[in-house]
């Protein structure tokens, strides 16, 4: 049986998809075109996962709203 309390739409699954892409974009562009000290990279990555967890959060939310 699939866990509600880990669940989100399908079109949260598609916002998180998009919001991966997006990460991985800006994160190449750093790498490859940036000459940036290390911080700002771990910077960004604790800055990303950090929105990750908020954008899971509110759509886990809306969805488990639209189940009751």
């Amino acid at each position: 049986m699939v866990n509600p309390k880990q669940q989100v739409s399908g079109r949260g699954i598609r916002v998180l998809g998009a919001f991966v892409l997006v990460y991985l974009l800006i994160g190449s562009y750093m790498y490859f075109y940036m000459d940036l000290p290390t911080v700002a990279y771990a910077g960004y990555g604790v800055l990303s996962w950090l929105v990750g967890m908020w954008l899971f959060y509110r759509l886990h939310k809306s969805y488990m709203a639209d189940l009751g």
